[in-house]
Protein backbone atom coordinates (compact mmCIF):
# COMPACT_ATOMS: atom_id res chain seq x y z
CA UNK A 1 0.00 0.00 0.00
CA UNK A 2 1.06 3.71 -1.38
CA UNK A 3 1.60 6.14 1.80
CA UNK A 4 -1.63 8.38 2.30
CA UNK A 5 -1.38 11.83 0.94
CA UNK A 6 -4.12 13.86 2.73
CA UNK A 7 -4.95 17.00 0.94
CA UNK A 8 -5.80 19.71 3.81
CA UNK A 9 -7.15 22.45 1.57
CA UNK A 10 -6.49 26.29 1.97
CA UNK A 11 -8.40 28.54 3.93
CA UNK A 12 -4.95 30.40 5.24
CA UNK A 13 -6.19 33.95 6.38
CA UNK A 14 -5.52 37.23 4.80
CA UNK A 15 -6.63 40.55 6.89
CA UNK A 16 -7.76 43.15 4.61
CA UNK A 17 -8.50 44.89 7.82
CA UNK A 18 -4.84 45.01 8.87
CA UNK A 19 -2.99 44.52 5.52
CA UNK A 20 0.54 44.21 8.11
CA UNK A 21 -0.77 40.83 9.27
CA UNK A 22 0.60 37.81 7.88
CA UNK A 23 -0.66 33.80 8.32
CA UNK A 24 1.73 32.41 10.92
CA UNK A 25 3.41 29.72 8.89
CA UNK A 26 6.02 28.73 11.14
CA UNK A 27 3.37 27.94 13.66
CA UNK A 28 1.18 26.39 11.25
CA UNK A 29 4.18 24.42 9.95
CA UNK A 30 4.90 23.11 13.05
CA UNK A 31 1.74 22.00 14.25
CA UNK A 32 1.41 20.19 10.97
CA UNK A 33 4.57 18.46 12.13
CA UNK A 34 2.95 17.08 15.24
CA UNK A 35 -0.16 15.99 13.02
CA UNK A 36 1.39 13.94 11.03
CA UNK A 37 1.65 10.48 11.28
CA UNK A 38 4.62 8.81 9.89
CA UNK A 39 4.36 8.24 6.13
CA UNK A 40 1.50 10.37 5.62
CA UNK A 41 2.20 12.84 3.05
CA UNK A 42 0.52 16.05 4.30
CA UNK A 43 -0.31 19.25 1.23
CA UNK A 44 -1.55 22.00 1.57
CA UNK A 45 -3.06 25.11 -1.23
CA UNK A 46 -1.49 28.23 0.19
CA UNK A 47 -2.68 29.89 -3.07
CA UNK A 48 -4.55 33.48 -1.53
CA UNK A 49 -2.00 33.92 1.39
CA UNK A 50 1.10 34.03 -0.77
CA UNK A 51 -0.02 35.93 -3.89
CA UNK A 52 -2.74 38.43 -2.44
CA UNK A 53 0.35 40.29 -1.32
CA UNK A 54 2.09 40.26 -4.89
CA UNK A 55 -0.33 42.95 -6.43
CA UNK A 56 -1.73 46.48 -6.42
CA UNK A 57 -4.86 48.13 -8.45
CA UNK A 58 -4.08 51.54 -9.36
CA UNK A 59 -6.46 53.98 -10.45
CA UNK A 60 -6.95 57.68 -11.26
CA UNK A 61 -9.69 59.40 -8.89
CA UNK A 62 -12.14 61.05 -11.61
CA UNK A 63 -14.47 63.28 -9.26
CA UNK A 64 -15.03 63.59 -5.41
CA UNK A 65 -18.76 64.75 -4.63
CA UNK A 66 -21.18 64.99 -1.54
CA UNK A 67 -24.22 63.17 -1.41
CA UNK A 68 -26.59 62.89 1.53
CA UNK A 69 -24.11 64.10 3.78
CA UNK A 70 -21.35 61.44 2.98
CA UNK A 71 -17.81 62.33 0.58
CA UNK A 72 -17.50 60.02 -2.56
CA UNK A 73 -14.81 59.51 -4.63
CA UNK A 74 -15.51 58.01 -7.96
CA UNK A 75 -12.35 56.20 -9.97
CA UNK A 76 -11.82 55.31 -13.19
CA UNK A 77 -12.02 51.49 -12.78
CA UNK A 78 -14.07 49.34 -10.13
CA UNK A 79 -15.01 46.03 -9.45
CA UNK A 80 -15.05 45.18 -12.86
CA UNK A 81 -11.00 45.26 -12.39
CA UNK A 82 -11.10 44.18 -8.22
CA UNK A 83 -14.04 42.68 -7.09
CA UNK A 84 -12.49 41.48 -4.07
CA UNK A 85 -13.99 43.74 -1.66
CA UNK A 86 -18.07 43.39 -2.52
CA UNK A 87 -17.03 39.50 -3.19
CA UNK A 88 -15.56 39.18 0.58
CA UNK A 89 -17.60 42.28 1.88
CA UNK A 90 -14.65 44.30 3.17
CA UNK A 91 -12.66 47.55 2.19
CA UNK A 92 -9.77 47.14 0.37
CA UNK A 93 -6.46 48.80 1.63
CA UNK A 94 -5.05 51.70 -0.41
CA UNK A 95 -2.52 54.60 0.01
CA UNK A 96 -3.29 58.00 -2.03
CA UNK A 97 -0.89 58.72 -4.43
CA UNK A 98 -1.40 62.95 -5.02
CA UNK A 99 -1.45 63.85 -8.41
CA UNK A 100 -1.02 67.31 -10.13
CA UNK A 101 -3.29 70.24 -9.79
CA UNK A 102 -5.61 70.50 -12.47
CA UNK A 103 -4.70 73.33 -15.24
CA UNK A 104 -8.44 73.89 -16.17
CA UNK A 105 -10.09 77.10 -15.18
CA UNK A 106 -12.61 75.10 -12.70
CA UNK A 107 -11.77 74.07 -9.40
CA UNK A 108 -10.88 70.69 -8.68
CA UNK A 109 -13.07 68.68 -6.87
CA UNK A 110 -11.37 67.72 -3.37
CA UNK A 111 -12.12 66.06 -0.25
CA UNK A 112 -10.31 66.94 3.38
CA UNK A 113 -9.39 65.00 5.30
CA UNK A 114 -11.78 62.51 6.94
CA UNK A 115 -13.98 59.64 6.12
CA UNK A 116 -14.48 58.69 2.17
CA UNK A 117 -16.03 55.87 0.08
CA UNK A 118 -14.29 54.99 -2.81
CA UNK A 119 -16.67 53.77 -5.88
CA UNK A 120 -15.97 52.72 -8.97
CA UNK A 121 -18.18 54.28 -12.34
CA UNK A 122 -20.85 50.99 -12.98
CA UNK A 123 -24.20 51.77 -12.56
CA UNK A 124 -24.82 49.19 -9.88
CA UNK A 125 -24.55 50.42 -5.96
CA UNK A 126 -22.42 47.42 -5.41
CA UNK A 127 -19.38 48.99 -7.47
CA UNK A 128 -17.49 49.91 -3.89
CA UNK A 129 -14.21 49.28 -2.83
CA UNK A 130 -13.88 51.17 0.26
CA UNK A 131 -16.57 52.22 2.48
CA UNK A 132 -16.50 54.98 4.79
CA UNK A 133 -12.47 55.15 5.20
CA UNK A 134 -9.94 57.79 6.40
CA UNK A 135 -7.95 59.86 4.11
CA UNK A 136 -5.79 62.61 4.74
CA UNK A 137 -6.99 64.29 1.88
CA UNK A 138 -8.29 63.48 -1.87
CA UNK A 139 -8.98 65.25 -5.46
CA UNK A 140 -9.62 64.17 -8.84
CA UNK A 141 -6.24 63.30 -10.32
CA UNK A 142 -4.93 61.55 -7.38
CA UNK A 143 -4.03 58.07 -8.13
CA UNK A 144 -5.58 55.37 -5.21
CA UNK A 145 -3.56 52.06 -4.89
CA UNK A 146 -5.12 49.05 -3.60
CA UNK A 147 -2.80 46.53 -2.29
CA UNK A 148 -3.22 43.03 -1.28
CA UNK A 149 -4.88 42.54 -4.99
CA UNK A 150 -2.72 39.66 -6.39
CA UNK A 151 -5.06 37.36 -5.95
CA UNK A 152 -9.16 36.95 -6.71
CA UNK A 153 -8.91 40.54 -7.70
CA UNK A 154 -8.59 40.39 -11.83
CA UNK A 155 -9.73 36.84 -12.24
CA UNK A 156 -13.39 37.04 -10.98
CA UNK A 157 -14.30 40.15 -11.70
CA UNK A 158 -17.00 41.09 -14.30
CA UNK A 159 -14.50 41.90 -17.21
CA UNK A 160 -16.03 43.91 -20.19
CA UNK A 161 -19.17 45.06 -17.52
CA UNK A 162 -21.24 47.26 -19.95
CA UNK A 163 -17.66 47.45 -22.09
CA UNK A 164 -15.48 49.28 -19.87
CA UNK A 165 -12.17 48.50 -21.12
CA UNK A 166 -9.52 45.90 -19.13
CA UNK A 167 -6.82 47.82 -17.22
CA UNK A 168 -3.36 47.45 -18.30
CA UNK A 169 -0.94 44.93 -16.09
CA UNK A 170 2.28 45.44 -15.74
CA UNK A 171 5.15 43.28 -13.93
CA UNK A 172 7.93 44.28 -11.61
CA UNK A 173 10.57 42.00 -10.90
CA UNK A 174 13.65 41.41 -9.98
CA UNK A 175 16.37 39.32 -10.92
Amino acid sequence: MRDPEINLGGGMAVDYRRPGERFGWAAYGRGLARAAAPGECLRVEPGRALTVYCGWYVTRVLDVKPSHGKTFAVVAGGTHHLRTPVTKGHDQPFVVLPGPAWPHAWPQPAARAGAVTIVGQLCTPKDVLARDVQVPALRAGDLVAFGLAGAYAWNISHHGFLMHPEPGFHYIGGA
